[in-house]
């Protein structure tokens, strides 16, 4: 068996920078997701509560 080619270093550094780049991308969309989420429950909450 033959073993694959160790990765560059220019390589690693643009897979690392990828990976941080798409963990900031997710962690934002599920912070604004779930804000937005949170709006729209409090708004049905307030409606019942207020018999809007």
């Amino acid at each position: 068996m033959t073993q694959a080619p160790e990765p560059s270093p220019e390589d690693e550094l643009r897979l690392a920078f990828g990976r941080a780049i798409g963990f900031t991308v997710a962690a934002l969309g599920l912070l604004l997701g779930g804000g937005v989420l949170l709006i729209l429950l409090a708004a049905i909450f307030f409606r019942f509560m207020f018999g809007g």
